[in-house]
């Protein structure tokens, strides 16, 4: 017969998954907002603009709904990604103060160069003062997050 109980480890690594994906992803839509002054709704027609390009900053609620649950999608794959290498190399965990913000330094570097450019979106590189804004954002409220929540769940081994 086979079990459908999830085991208390799957649960923890579960946990730290959704505590990490879930707040990083929180804090970074949080920033995006105070960053630019637009309200939430627009925030996500921006992230859609991924899926639709510049058509979808015209489009409704709908695809709002769609940019911001992928960013939350987006931010739970990266949080998985840190929560299942950290499983072994615990390390990781260890020195969560320093990998997670290297962690989020990677996680700017990759979607600034590498996934927005193959989006419909297209490469845009903000100027400064915002793109300090978003690389400190990325880096502390990201990586660290993700690797804060990691070690919160799951211990330092």
């Amino acid at each position: 017969m086979v079990s459908t109980a999830i085991e208390p480890r799957q649960r923890r690594v579960a946990s730290a998954i959704a505590a990490g994906g879930l707040s990083a992803g929180l804090f970074d839509f949080c920033v995006a907002c105070a960053e630019s002054g637009l309200p939430p709704m627009t925030i996500g027609k921006a992230v859609a603009r991924g899926w639709f390009g510049k058509a979808a900053m015209h489009g409704g609620a709908d695809i709002a709904v769609i940019g911001i649950v992928s960013h939350f999608a987006i931010m739970l794959a990266f949080a998985t990604a840190f929560v299942l290498v950290s499983l072994r190399a615990p390390i990781l965990r260890r020195l969560f103060f320093v990998t997670g913000p290297l962690y989020g330094a990677a996680i700017f570097v990759f979607m600034r160069f590498v996934v927005l450019p193959l989006s419909a979106a297209g490469f845009s590189m903000p100027k400064p003062p915002v793109l300090y804004i978003e690389i400190a954002g990325h880096i502390f409220l990201v990586g660290l997050v993700i690797a804060g929540a990691a070690r919160w769940v799951l211990g330092k081994d």
